[in-house]
């Protein structure tokens, strides 16, 4: 019968997996940031339909940045996956189920936003059980690999890519990467990361509550981030950014424009 990796072995691999992402976004950080950024040379065709004077819209970027980053991280995350239950993009690697949902918020909400995510159940597999809801990605899927000679199930791993920007603008205040815990991770991460949601069938991640890897952190006694910024305006500071203070952690930053 396949195994379960233990706690310390999936946030091994959840920091693997982070830092995988981290490198295929960097090394495509140019096409990146003018694929989000090339709405705005039709912006005429659909600003009025869309944003309007009276209508209240969250980000500009929901759809679009969706196709961007599936059209860059199809170049070397090659396994992408059909399930109906999974976040934006789901890759299927040797050793894990990868899903990497994007989300994007405009300037007009940044601070409802600050220090969380919303997210859904199909995006998580972490206990969702103190506001009433399950999550509907398993913590370890049917699928196996095979390490140092013996067959383990591979988990579900969570991350976000998360974009704060101004409405219809080229401006970009950062870029984070997430990493959500998984499942088998509660009895170290707790409910203390779970807020309720703005509907009864969403919550939100908190990682501001704890940012780190914690059981990584403390065995290489040095603070490993499940959040980092990819890009931050440097006009902004960290704490006006997602509501942590320097005081607190210092939150890695790749690139700082």
């Amino acid at each position: 019968m396949a195994r379960e990796l233990d706690v310390e072995e999936i946030e091994k691999l959840e920091f693997v997996h982070l830092e995988r992402i981290r490198y295929n976004f960097l090394d495509n950080i140019n096409e990146i940031i003018d694929g989000l950024n090339s709405r705005l040379a039709i912006r005429s065709d659909w600003y009025e339909q869309f944003v309007g004077a009276k209508k209240k819209v969250v980000s500009d970027l929901e759809m679009g940045a969706e196709r961007i980053f599936h059209y860059v991280f199809a170049h070397s995350m090659k396994h992408p996956n059909s399930s109906p239950i999974g976040s934006d993009l789901m890759y299927e690697t040797y050793d894990a189920f990868v899903h990497i949902d994007i989300k994007t918020v405009a300037d007009s909400n940044i601070g409802d936003c600050k220090g969380k995510i919303a997210i859904q159940p199909n995006q998580t597999s972490y206990p969702l059980s103190k506001y009433g809801l399950s999550p509907n990605l398993p913590v370890f899927y049917s699928k196996t690999f095979v390490k140092e000679g013996k067959e383990y199930r591979k988990p579900a791993l969570t991350y976000f890519i998360y974009v704060l920007h101004k409405l219809a603008s080229h401006e970009i205040y950062s870029v984070l990467l997430v990493c959500m815990p998984n499942g088998k991770l509660y009895k170290e991460y707790g409910d203390d990361i779970i807020q309720a949601g703005k509907t009864k069938s969403s919550v939100r991640y908190s990682f501001r509550k704890e940012p780190r890897f914690i059981i990584l952190s403390r065995k290489m006694a040095k603070e490993l981030f499940r959040v980092e910024f990819l890009v931050k305006d440097k006009r902004y500071s960290q704490e006006e950014l997602i509501g942590i203070s320097n005081e607190s952690y210092n939150i890695p930053i790749w690139v700082e424009m």
